[in-house]
C-alpha cells in the first residue's frame, strides 16, 4: 500500500519528467574518436555515465571498486532518500526536503545505450581537458574518509553503492541539476538553471547533442570541437 501510495505521488510531483525530445540522426560519438560521457534517465533520476577505460584520473579509483565494469555510473540524490528501503513511505514523502546528499555509483559490464532502454540514453564527445574537468567535479564532491578516500555510506543494494557527498541536496540542487552542472563543468554548452526534473536535464543533453551532430556534418573532423 505504502509503496502504491509513494509511486503515485511521485508520478504526480514528477510528471513533467514524461517526455524528451528525440535523439537527433546522426551516428552515436565513439570511443576511438575521443572521450564520450553518457547521460542516462530512468524515470525521475538522470545519471552520469563514464566508460571505465577513460577513468585516468582521480575517478580511476573506482576502477578497483569495479574492476570488470565496462562504465560505471555516477548518480545524485538527498542522502536518506536514495539510500531509504522502497518500502519507505516516510522518506518518499520527506524526499524533496534539503538535506545532506550522496552519490551512488553502478558498474555496468556494457556500455549505458547498451543497458537503458532506447531513448534513455544520450552521449557526447568530450575533449581530454573537458573529461580531466568532469572527473574532477565528481572527484571534489565526494566527501573523503581520514586516508582520503571516498567516503562510502551503503552498501547494502546488489552492485550499488553509495558515498558522501560534499554537497546538500536541495530543491534547487536535485540529483538532475547536478548532472548537467557535471557536464557543464566539463565544458559542454549546458547550464543547469531552472532543471529539477530528469526530462529537462535530457533535454539539455539532447541539444548538446544536436549541435555536436551539426558540427559533425559541417566538418566530420570537428565533432570534438564542440565538446568544447
Amino acid at each position: 500500500m505504502a509503496r502504491t501510495f509513494a509511486a503515485i505521488l511521485l508520478a504526480t510531483l514528477l510528471s513533467a519528467c514524461a517526455a524528451w525530445p528525440v535523439a537527433p540522426p546522426c551516428p552515436p560519438p565513439s570511443e576511438a574518436e575521443g572521450p564520450v560521457v553518457y547521460v542516462a534517465v530512468d524515470s525521475w533520476h538522470a545519471d552520469i555515465g563514464l566508460p571505465s577505460d577513460e577513468l585516468t584520473g582521480p575517478l580511476a579509483y573506482f576502477r578497483q571498486v569495479y574492476p570488470n565494469a565496462r562504465a560505471i555510473m555516477f548518480g545524485y540524490g538527498k542522502r536518506t532518500f536514495i539510500t531509504a528501503p522502497t518500502d519507505s513511505l516516510s522518506e518518499y514523502l520527506l524526499g524533496p526536503v534539503p538535506g545532506p546528499a550522496a552519490i551512488q555509483l553502478l558498474g555496468l559490464s556494457t556500455l549505458p545505450d547498451a543497458a537503458y532502454l532506447p531513448g534513455e540514453t544520450v552521449a557526447l564527445h568530450l575533449t581530454k581537458e573537458g573529461e580531466a574537468k568532469l572527473e574532477d567535479f565528481i572527484w571534489q564532491d565526494l566527501a573523503k574518509d581520514a586516508s582520503g578516500k571516498p567516503k562510502q555510506i551503503d552498501s547494502s543494494r546488489v552492485g550499488i553503492l553509495f558515498y558522501a557527498a560534499n554537497s546538500r541536496y536541495t530543491l534547487l540542487h536535485t540529483c538532475n541539476s547536478w548532472a548537467v552542472d557535471a557536464l557543464a563543468a566539463s565544458g559542454l554548452p549546458l547550464d543547469s538553471h531552472g532543471v529539477i526534473f530528469s526530462g529537462q536535464a535530457m533535454a539539455r543533453a539532447q541539444a548538446a547533442r544536436a549541435r555536436q551532430c551539426t558540427a559533425r556534418q559541417i566538418n566530420p573532423a570537428g565533432a570534438s570541437s564542440a565538446a568544447r
